[in-house]
C-alpha cells in the first residue's frame, strides 16, 4: 500500500487528476492522518473546514485554522499535518494544472498571470486569513466550488471561478514584501531523490547507503541533508513513514496488525507495537478498536 506514486522525474502523482480534465477535489478527514513531505506540479487552493492544519515547507511553518485558506505553489516541498492532535480536522483542496487556466505553453495568460507567481521561489505558500480582501472573495469562491461538484456540466464554471480566484490571489500575496526563502536547489533536489526513494521502498529494508545512493550523495550529506532541512536523520524519518502507513492501513483495511507489520517494512509486530504506542499512545489494536468505534452510529 503506497500512499503516493511519482512519475520518473519524481513529481507525485494526483489521484483524480487527468490531462482531459487537470482538475480535482480532495474532501478528506486528517485527524490522525500526517501527509508525508511531497511536491507535484499542480496548484492548491484549499481551506480548512473544520480543525486547525499545520503546512511545513523547508523553510517555514504555517498554521491555518478553521475558516482560513491556504494556497501552495507549484513544485513546492511541504508536508502537513494536524496543529491539535486529537481534534477533529477536515480539508477541501482545489487542485488543478497551471495548464488549467493558461490554455497553453507560452500562452498570455500564462505569461502575465501565471508565471509571476509559479516562478517566483520566494512563494511557497499563502495563507487566506477570514475577514481581509480580497482573501474573503477567495474563500467564497472555493466554497462555491465544493458546492457545485455534485452538478453535471460544470467543467467551465470550475475554470471560471478558479480565474476569478487566481486574479484576488495575485492581489492578496504582496510578492515585492515575501521574503526570500534561500532555498538551495541542489540541497533540495537531493532531499526529494532520498525522500521518493524512501516512499517508494519504505516496505523494504533499507540502509543509508542505499537512501544516499538515490541522490549520489554520500551517507554523511544524507545525514546532513535530512538534519538540516527536516531536522532529524534519514531513518527517524522512515520509522515516522512507515508508522503513519500502518495507522492509514488500521483504519481502513481490515488486514491484521501482523500483516499491516510486515508490509510497511517492520522486523515483526510486536517491535512495531511498541514504535506504535511510544508514537501515538496506544496500541495498534487499541486504535483500531477506536477507529471502529468511531464509524459505529
Amino acid at each position: 500500500m503506497r500512499s503516493f506514486e511519482t512519475d520518473e522525474n519524481l513529481i507525485e502523482k494526483i489521484e483524480g487528476m487527468t490531462t482531459e480534465y487537470p482538475y480535482c477535489m480532495h474532501q478528506r478527514d486528517l485527524t490522525d492522518i500526517v501527509i508525508p513531505w511531497h511536491w507535484h506540479e499542480e496548484l492548491e487552493l484549499g481551506y480548512i473546514e473544520r480543525g486547525t492544519w499545520q503546512i511545513r515547507t523547508l523553510n517555514a511553518e504555517y498554521t491555518v485554522h478553521q475558516g482560513d485558506g491556504f494556497f501552495v505553489n507549484s513544485n513546492v516541498m511541504d508536508m502537513k499535518k494536524n496543529a491539535a492532535p486529537g481534534s477533529c480536522t477536515l480539508e477541501v483542496n482545489h487542485i488543478f494544472h497551471p495548464v488549467f487556466l493558461s490554455g497553453h505553453f507560452r500562452s498570455r495568460f500564462e505569461t502575465r498571470y501565471l508565471n509571476p507567481i509559479i516562478k517566483n521561489r520566494r512563494i511557497e505558500v499563502h495563507i487566506l486569513r477570514r475577514g481581509h480582501e480580497p482573501a474573503d472573495q477567495i474563500l467564497s469562491n472555493l466554497r462555491k466550488l465544493k458546492d457545485i461538484q455534485a452538478q453535471p456540466d460544470t467543467e467551465f464554471a470550475v475554470r471560471n471561478l478558479l480565474s476569478e480566484s487566481w486574479m484576488l490571489l495575485m492581489k492578496d500575496i504582496r510578492i515585492s514584501a515575501t521574503a526570500d526563502t534561500g532555498i538551495n536547489t541542489e540541497s533540495q533536489h537531493r532531499l526529494r531523490s532520498m525522500i521518493s526513494y524512501i516512499h517508494t521502498h519504505y516496505h523494504e529494508k533499507m540502509t543509508l547507503t542505499q537512501i544516499a545512493d538515490s541522490a549520489a550523495v554520500s551517507d554523511r550529506e544524507a545525514l546532513r541533508c535530512f538534519r538540516r532541512h527536516l531536522q532529524q536523520s534519514p531513518f527517524e524519518y522512515l520509522i515516522s513513514f512507515r508508522l503513519n502507513q500502518a495507522k492509514k492501513m488500521l483504519k481502513e483495511t481490515g488486514q491484521s496488525v501482523t500483516q499491516i507489520s510486515y508490509q510497511c517494512g517492520f522486523s515483526d509486530s510486536a517491535y512495531m507495537g511498541r514504535l506504535f504506542k511510544k508514537t501515538f499512545g496506544m496500541t495498534p489494536l487499541a486504535y483500531r478498536n477506536m477507529q471502529d468505534n468511531a464509524k459505529t452510529p
